[in-house]
């Protein structure tokens, strides 16, 4: 066709409106198989690609990835958030950021939309011992942090285990034998993994796992506050505290300093996850720094290989098997932590 394509001229060639083109191209809103296919073929018999939008759909492309977690009121979600993006955009894709209190359904309606190539998952706090109830899920999914409960797919975590064994191996070089636990929801993938390195480090030293106790939060700073003044209320008072996430030991010393405890001269406690907010409390929070970085990189490699490997049909890294990933994190010691009380 002589001239420049116009969207009429696609319109008019696919027996279709301008606004049904304008949705196809753009994926604003659902557009029949049928229909999308013959704009499709219009645009290819035509030549009509002005637009980063148009080439995007002859590719079968959009270049939206979703990000979709449980809440964004968690400081480490917003810093995730924030470990996502420079690689999407280097790998010349926007974000959708979606935060829900079902990500694991709202990952599946988002991924039959069209209006994404892929998604990225932080799992909803549903147990892993709960019944499944498999969806199955358009575009390739990889899921951050905690292991989804209904979509099978890869997972890429911190090693959770490791990353609590070091924790307490640490309480437990300065002194201490009776280390609490306030541990996450029982069934999480990820609170289960911590549990397990509170007991193996003390195992491994000899010490009783029940010594110090266990009290079981939700993550949130209240349910740490909470657990904390039931710490005090018990027949028995651990020097150690350690928390299965920097939310929950943030609730913890606020609970200890409203009952003038002193922290750590009368009680240490230590968090996981490394969230910025640890740095300026005082005490400083002891805590095991996730690698944000490294985890949202290398999931956000997977997902984009994986439509990739989708479009092109041709085989590579997003073709394999689901697994789980972990990588590793570090100790970072703080002000809120000392030698137990002698």
């Amino acid at each position: 066709m002589a001239g420049r394509v116009t969207v009429e001229d696609v319109a008019r060639r696919a027996g279709v409106s301008t606004a049904t083109v304008s949705r196809a191209v753009n994926g604003t809103a659902r557009v029949a198989q049928e229909t999308l296919d013959r704009v499709r073929a219009a645009i290819d018999e035509l030549g009509f690609h002005p637009t980063p939008a148009a080439q995007n759909l002859r590719q079968q492309r959009t270049r939206n990835i979703a990000l979709v977690v449980p809440t964004i009121t968690n400081p480490f979600f917003p810093e995730l958030v924030a470990g996502v993006t420079p690689e999407i955009a280097r790998r010349g894709c926007s974000l959708l950021l979606i935060s829900t209190g079902d990500p694991e359904v709202e990952a599946v309606r988002v991924a039959g939309s069209r209006l994404v190539d892929g998604v990225l998952l932080v799992g909803s706090m549903e147990r892993t011992g709960a019944t499944p109830r498999a969806r199955h899920v358009e575009v390739p999914v990889v899921a951050f942090d905690r292991a989804p409960s209904t979509i099978r797919t890869t997972v890429v975590q911190c090693d959770n285990v490791a990353g609590a064994r070091d924790v307490v191996a640490h309480l437990a070089e300065l002194g201490h034998r009776d280390i609490a636990h306030l541990r996450g929801p029982r069934g999480l993938d990820v609170a289960d993994q911590r549990a397990r390195g509170h007991r193996r480090a003390l195992l491994e030293r000899g010490l009783d796992p029940r010594s110090g106790g266990e009290l079981e939060g939700d993550f949130s700073e209240e349910s740490g506050y909470a657990a904390a003044l039931r710490l005090l209320d018990g027949r028995s008072r651990p020097t150690a505290l350690f928390a299965a996430n920097d939310m929950m030991a943030i609730g913890a010393l606020a609970a200890l300093r409203a009952r003038g405890v002193r922290v750590p001269e009368d009680i240490a406690v230590a968090g996981f996850d490394g969230i910025r907010l640890g740095r300026y409390l005082h005490p400083t929070l002891t805590t095991y720094a996730q690698p944000i970085a490294a985890i949202a990189q290398r999931a956000v490699g997977l997902v984009l290989d994986a439509v990739d490997a989708q479009t092109t049909s041709t085989p590579g890294p997003g073709r394999r098997a689901p697994q789980v990933l972990t990588l590793p994190g570090d100790l970072v010691v703080g002000g809120s932590t000392s030698p137990a009380p002698s």
